[in-house]
């Protein structure tokens, strides 16, 4: 086992060279196939930030329509599987994206039904799967009667599968107390099948410091990558702005390590610069490492 604290640059597209890059003939394009948050913070529209943010055309498919704002979620409306599978079909029909992240999938037709359009348009690309079991306060988008489905069909799909520490737990079925049984909980994921797994979220103290610390597993190799816990951070959102900007990385072309440890920098950039959009909980920002670079240039200063 190893431990990482250090990040490389990240590879990141500013201002008007961004949208310069989507107006080439083929840009980058990525998928996100996931839940709707109409508040903004979380599922697909925080997923086409986030792509956005790295200079990835982004397009999406939205699996579940959830009643939420930034002070909870009310409900929760599936789309029919059968749609779903068309949307998939219908974009890979026209350009096949160069990475895929999969979010919410509320229940067993959705899982079979996302699944079988992959194996369909044969697609054999990188596919980040991320577990959303619950909102943050609670409410189940995924059915339990669909999570053997879950195991089953996505786990082995994953190129990598992020879950955070309480989803881990799920998933494997014992809880975690220690950086340890995060480790054994990654390794009987990737003995499921994901090629890789990144469990976030653990608060790990050493020396008095506290650090937020998650663990990387790619096949029987583990690390423990970290960085400073950032205190009273309650942000939404962060899962999936994770997920996602992993996914960019690997439709950009960079190797999956390098994709995981600049996504763990970009997502502590969004948490410590969050937004409070409404009336309730703040989100991640997938634009403020942008700006803190833009406003480095501005100052004369290396972006």
């Amino acid at each position: 086992m190893s431990t990482s604290d250090a990040a490389p640059g990240l590879r990141l597209v500013l201002g008007a060279d961004r949208y310069g890059l989507w107006r080439s003939a083929e840009p980058k394009t990525a998928l996100s196939i996931a839940g709707l948050d109409p508040s903004g913070g979380a599922g697909i529209i925080a997923d086409l930030r986030t792509f956005d943010a790295h200079g990835i055309y982004g397009m999406a498919v939205a699996t579940t329509l959830t009643v939420q704002s930034t002070r909870g979620m009310d409900g929760r409306f599936d789309v029919g599987p059968g749609v779903v599978e068309r949307q998939v079909e219908a974009v890979f029909e026209d350009r096949r994206p160069a990475a895929v992240k999969i979010g919410a999938v509320g229940g067993v037709g959705m899982v079979t039904a996302v699944c079988r359009a992959l194996r369909n348009a044969e697609y054999s690309g990188p596919v980040v799967v991320d577990p959303v079991l619950a909102s943050s306060g609670g409410d189940p988008l995924l059915d339990p009667d669909a999570l053997e489905a879950f195991m089953e069909f996505l786990v082995p799909r994953a190129s990598v599968l992020t879950p955070n520490c309480a989803e881990v737990s799920v998933l494997c079925g014992f809880d975690v107390f220690e950086v340890d049984d995060l480790e054994a909980a990654a390794l009987r994921l990737t003995s499921m099948g994901a090629e890789a797994v990144l469990v976030t979220g653990w608060k790990l103290v050493e020396k008095r410091r506290s650090f937020a610390a998650d663990v990387f597993c790619e096949g029987r190799d583990i690390e423990v990558m970290k960085s400073p816990w950032i205190e009273g951070a309650d942000v939404h959102g962060t899962g999936c702005v994770l997920s996602a900007a992993i996914a960019a990385g690997l439709a950009a072309g960079v190797e999956l390590r390098a994709s995981v440890v600049e996504a763990r920098q970009f997502v502590r950039s969004a948490i410590q610069s969050a937004v409070i959009p409404g009336s309730g909980a703040a989100v991640a920002n997938p634009y403020a490492i942008l700006r803190t670079r833009a406003a480095g240039r501005t100052r004369g200063g290396r972006p």
